[in-house]
């Protein structure tokens, strides 16, 4: 077998990031697991999964998460299609641990999860 030295095989280059049902990710949360919504702030401000907390993708670009490379990483948006994205770029940052849930926010909410409303928002 012939190596060539640009040739790369390392788990970086192969992220892996689990689909979670949004149950599964509330689970995952109340045992330590790191929620966080990659919705912008406004989105964030007006409503997001309880114990959510917003870390937006700029930060996540500039590896600013606050989180460590073992944390339970669980990514939400509004219908799972950002937080796909974000959770890979984490899982290629080397994460070892990072679900993305399925649906978002729009599913969490469907299933009657909690939620923390903005002011004057019902």
């Amino acid at each position: 077998m012939t190596v060539w030295p640009f040739s790369r095989d390392d788990k970086a280059t192969h992220a892996v990031v689990a689909h979670i049902d949004p149950s599964v990710a509330l689970e995952r949360a109340r045992r330590g697991g790191k929620l966080i919504d990659v919705r912008s702030a406004y989105e964030f401000s007006v409503v997001h999964a309880k114990g959510a907390r917003h870390v937006p993708p700029k930060r996540i670009r500039a590896d600013q998460t606050g989180l460590r490379r073992d944390d339970d990483v669980i990514v939400i948006c509004s219908t799972g299609h950002r937080s796909a994205h974000q959770a890979k770029r984490l899982a290629k940052a080397g994460f070892s641990r990072v679900a993305c849930v399925n649906d978002g926010l729009n599913a969490w909410q469907e299933a009657g999860l909690p939620v923390r409303r903005g002011p004057g928002r019902h």
